[in-house]
């Protein structure tokens, strides 16, 4: 679902649909989260509890640094510019014990997308996760 501003704006719109393109798989994902962050990125595929596909990479950068928010202060800015947020902010129900976490979430075609950032003391790192729910049905919070 594009947001009111790419569809006010023509320019913005084309932005917005070659953004849509890039991140419609996984290995787009991957491509477009090493080319923002100029970072070797993880990547994987997990199974939700609908039996969806839920593919997701992320980027490691030195523990709290600021390259690691800004890089997540710029890729926020570019779903927000396309995407419309989905009414839900936060960590949802499962969180993987990080220090601190800033989630957003967005509204795709027949997707949901997840950007979030963790701090993970122990491992000294901090990670800028971007991650592609498929979605079987249209969410109410995407309404």
């Amino acid at each position: 679902m594009l947001s009111a501003l790419a569809l006010a704006l023509p320019a913005q719109a084309e932005t917005c649909n070659a953004l849509q393109a890039q991140l419609s798989s996984r290995e787009n994902i991957k491509t477009y989260l090493q080319q923002e962050t100029a970072r070797d990125v993880i990547c994987a595929i997990a199974l939700m509890a609908d039996g969806q596909e839920s593919s997701y990479c992320y980027a490691i950068f030195d523990y709290r640094t600021t390259d690691a928010r800004d890089a997540f202060n710029l890729l926020n800015t570019n779903l927000s510019n396309c995407f419309t947020a989905k009414s839900q902010k936060g960590a949802g129900g499962l969180v993987n014990h990080p220090d601190s976490f800033d989630q957003n979430q967005f509204c795709a075609p027949n997707a949901h997308l997840s950007l979030s950032l963790k701090d993970k003391g122990n491992l000294n790192q901090t990670l800028v996760f971007l991650r592609l729910d498929g979605t079987s049905a249209p969410d109410s919070a995407c309404q």
